[in-house]
C-alpha cells in the first residue's frame, strides 16, 4: 500500500515537473516578441546609385545616294576608328550599272537641249513670225483706213447737200455714199479679224511658251540626275570611308545586300561626347534635378574608370517599368570633359539627391510592399494589425509617411508577423 502512495507520488512529481518546465519554456497565450520605431521627422538626402546605358553624344549616320551592292565589310560595331578610316566595299557591278545610266542620262539631256532649239527656230515658232507680220499689216491698213473714214464720210454729206441744190447728179451722190459705206464696213470687219488674229497669235505663242517650260523643266531634271549620278560614280568608285573619328554603334546591312539609295549603311558616335540614360523610378525622381552632380563608373573593362558627371535632364512624364509595378521616369547623365565610355556599354552612375526635410520618416525595413501598394503593421490592443501607408519620397534607406500621424509605432521587419497574430514588444 505504501508502495503504491508512493508511484502515484512520483508520477504526480513527474507532470508537476514537465508541466513546470513548459510553462516556463512556452508562452501559454503564443505572444510574439516584436521590436518596433516610431514615426519621427526627418530628412531624406543620400546618394542614389543606378545602373545605366551608355548613349552617343552626336551620331553621324551614313548614306550613299546609289543602289549598290554590299562587297565586303570590314568594320565592326563597337570597334572606334579614325577619320578616313576604309568601312566597306561596294561590288564593281554596281559602278558599271551607274555608268550605263550615265549614258541614258547624257543622251537624254541632248535631245531636250535639240528639242527647245527646235521651239526656238521650228515650224510652230515660224508660224507665230507670220502671225505677227499680219497683224503688223493688219495694224497699218486700219489706221490707214480709219484716218480715210471721217474724209469721205464728209464729202459724201456735201455731196447729198448739193443733190439737193441740183449741184451734182445723184448717180454721184449715191456712187460717193456708196464709197463711205464699203469703207466703213471694211474697216470693221479688219478689226474683227484683227481681233481673232491677235487672239490666235496669243493663244499660239501661250502654246510655245508652255511646250518650252515643259522641255526646260524635263531638262532641269536630267541634270539633277547627271549630277546625282556622278556622285554616285565617286561613292561607288571608292570604298567607304569614315567622315570623322568616333566608335562605330551600328550596322545596318550585311555582305551582298542590295542597298537603295538614300538607305543609311551606319552610324558613328562621335568620341568623348556619350551621355548616360537611366531609368529611376518615379519616386526616387522626385529627389532629381537638372544640375545635381553624379558620378560614372565603367563597367567594361578591369580598371574602373570614374568621371565626374551631372543630371542633364529629367523627364516630366513617367513610364510602365517592365520589371515591377512601379512606374519609371527617364533621366539623362551629362559627362563633364572627354571620355572613353562606348555607347551600348553598362556604366554605373551615383547621384547626389537634394535633402528633403522636415517629413515624418520611417525605416523602408518597416514597410511591406504587395501590388503596388505599401503597408505596415502597428500594434493595437495586443494584435498586429496591417495597415495601409501611403509613401511619398523616397531614400536607399527611409521612406516619407504621408497618412500616418507622428509618433505611431510599427513593427520593424513586419515579414515575421502575421495580421491578428498576438504580439509584445521587446527591446
Amino acid at each position: 500500500m505504501f508502495n503504491l502512495n508512493r508511484k502515484k507520488i512520483q508520477v504526480i512529481a513527474g507532470v508537476l515537473l514537465v508541466t513546470g518546465y513548459l510553462f516556463f519554456r512556452v508562452d501559454p497565450l503564443n505572444t510574439k516578441g516584436v521590436k518596433v520605431e516610431k514615426i519621427e521627422i526627418g530628412a531624406l538626402s543620400d546618394a542614389g546609385a543606378y545602373s545605366g546605358t551608355v548613349i552617343p553624344g552626336e551620331l553621324v549616320p551614313l548614306y550613299i545616294e546609289a543602289p549598290a551592292v554590299v562587297e565586303r565589310i570590314v568594320a565592326r560595331e563597337g570597334e572606334e576608328v579614325e577619320k578616313e578610316t576604309e568601312l566597306l566595299y561596294f561590288s564593281k557591278k554596281s559602278l558599271f550599272e551607274n555608268e550605263k545610266q550615265m549614258k541614258i542620262n547624257a543622251l537624254d539631256i541632248e535631245n531636250a537641249e535639240l528639242r527647245i532649239a527646235d521651239l526656238n527656230s521650228g515650224t510652230l515658232k515660224l508660224e507665230l513670225d507670220n502671225k505677227v507680220l499680219e497683224i503688223k499689216s493688219l495694224e497699218e491698213l486700219i489706221k490707214n483706213d480709219s484716218k480715210k473714214l471721217p474724209v469721205i464720210e464728209k464729202q459724201a454729206k456735201t455731196y447729198e447737200k448739193l443733190l439737193a441744190e441740183d449741184g451734182v447728179s445723184s448717180i454721184e451722190a449715191s456712187g460717193k455714199m456708196m464709197e463711205y459705206d464699203e469703207l466703213k464696213t471694211k474697216l470693221q470687219l479688219n478689226k474683227q479679224k484683227y481681233n481673232l488674229m491677235t487672239v490666235s497669235y496669243e493663244s499660239l505663242r501661250r502654246q510655245l511658251n508652255i511646250d518650252e517650260a515643259k522641255i526646260k523643266s524635263e531638262l532641269s531634271k536630267l541634270k539633277l540626275q547627271r549630277d546625282t549620278l556622278a556622285l554616285r560614280e565617286e561613292q561607288l568608285k571608292e570604298p567607304l570611308k569614315s567622315p570623322i573619328s568616333g566608335i562605330i554603334v551600328k550596322i545596318d546591312v550585311v555582305e551582298g545586300s542590295v542597298i537603295s539609295p538614300g538607305e543609311r549603311l551606319l552610324a558613328i558616335a562621335t568620341k568623348g561626347e556619350n551621355r548616360v540614360m537611366l531609368e529611376v523610378p518615379s519616386y526616387e525622381a522626385e529627389t532629381l534635378e537638372k544640375g545635381q552632380k553624379a558620378v560614372i563608373t565603367t563597367r567594361d573593362s578591369s580598371k574602373k574608370n570614374k568621371y565626374e558627371g551631372y543630371v542633364n535632364k529629367v523627364s516630366s512624364s513617367a513610364m510602365e517599368s517592365q520589371r515591377g509595378n512601379d512606374k519609371i521616369v527617364s533621366v539623362e547623365i551629362g559627362i563633364t570633359g572627354e571620355n572613353d565610355l562606348k555607347p551600348g556599354f553598362i556604366a554605373d552612375v551615383e547621384i547626389s539627391k537634394k535633402e528633403k526635410s522636415n517629413v515624418p520618416v520611417i525605416s523602408n525595413f518597416s514597410v511591406i510592399e504587395e501590388n503596388g501598394k505599401y503597408f505596415v503593421y502597428i500594434i493595437k490592443d495586443g494584435l498586429a494589425e496591417k495597415t495601409e501607408v501611403e509613401i511619398g519620397a523616397r531614400s536607399l534607406n527611409n521612406y516619407e509617411v504621408l497618412n500616418l500621424p507622428v509618433g505611431t509605432e510599427v513593427i520593424v521587419n513586419p515579414f515575421k508577423v502575421r495580421a491578428g497574430e498576438k504580439v509584445k514588444v521587446v527591446k
